[in-house]
């Protein structure tokens, strides 16, 4: 059964809002505008919005270049900052060192693990879920990535060459999803040993584009993750309960629904 974002279904009014994975390459693409839209819904009984990481394709802060294609995205956030939203972005696996980007009252995490705590008391643990499975060759990789030493030879790079040879990079590590599978158990083994270190209600991820919504071993609190956003959509945090809103067209209503296991519906 749906459950109403608000009466008139054209607002957002959970305490907690979460997007991941976008994957914007462009502020003029259907993905942003579908994500910008829902940003100017935002009611004032939001109180945190989360964006958990590879909300964008590819940025890399040190650069000017990606500080003006992004900066009315860094606009649209700084507004709901004003109007009194918490607002973090979780630096992901394809964003480098936002917090030179320059948005002012926006909280970039760079840390694996962030808590969340609204006011009715609840913990959210967030994570954008790269570093999930903690493998050693992929964690040395990242941490070269994301290194000061790469941060500097990057910036010597003019960003229109960067942005373009990301771009292809990114086209071809999507074209070979198709024939990625993922291990569930793995994956949740993980989750449920990720959570358990923490004294939180429960625990979101991205990074996987599935979305998860699994009882934790205690059969207290709840693992969820994102879908993928070629299905675009956010998860909501109220009256202790999980739910997702699919987003369709710029000023659609919004139709929120409970967050149900992804092996219910497969």
């Amino acid at each position: 059964m749906a459950v109403p974002v608000t009466s008139d279904r054209h607002l957002i009014t959970a305490p907690f809002v979460l997007a991941s994975d976008v994957h914007i390459q462009d502020l003029t693409d259907s993905r942003s505008q579908l994500l910008l839209d829902a940003f100017e819904r935002l009611a004032p009984e939001v109180e945190a919005l989360v964006l958990n990481g590879d909300i964008f394709d590819f940025c890399f802060g040190e650069s000017s270049y990606f500080r003006r294609k992004f900066r009315p995205f860094g606009a649209a956030l700084e507004n709901l900052v004003t109007r009194g939203i918490r607002v973090y972005f979780i630096e992901g696996n394809h964003e480098f060192h936002l917090e030179r980007i320059g948005w002012d009252g926006v909280q970039i995490v760079q840390s694996r693990d962030f808590i969340v705590t609204l006011e009715s008391g609840h913990r959210i643990k967030l994570m954008h879920g790269d570093l999930l499975l903690d493998e050693p060759i992929y964690r040395a990789f990242r941490a070269t990535l994301k290194s000061q030493f790469a941060r500097r030879t990057a910036a010597l790079v003019p960003g229109k060459l960067l942005d373009a040879y990301s771009s292809r990079h990114a086209k071809f590590s999507r074209a070979q999803d198709r024939y990625r599978t993922l291990n569930h158990d793995k994956i949740l083994s993980a989750f449920t040993n990720w959570l358990t270190l923490d004294e939180c209600h429960h625990g979101v991820i991205g990074h996987f584009h599935v979305p998860y919504a699994e009882k934790h071993a205690d059969g207290k609190r709840m693992m969820l993750s994102v879908d993928c956003w070629d299905k675009p959509n956010l998860l909501l945090f109220a009256d202790g309960d999980f739910s997702r809103v699919y987003l369709s067209e710029p000023g659609a209503p919004f139709e929120a629904t409970p967050a149900q296991s992804f092996f219910s519906e497969a």
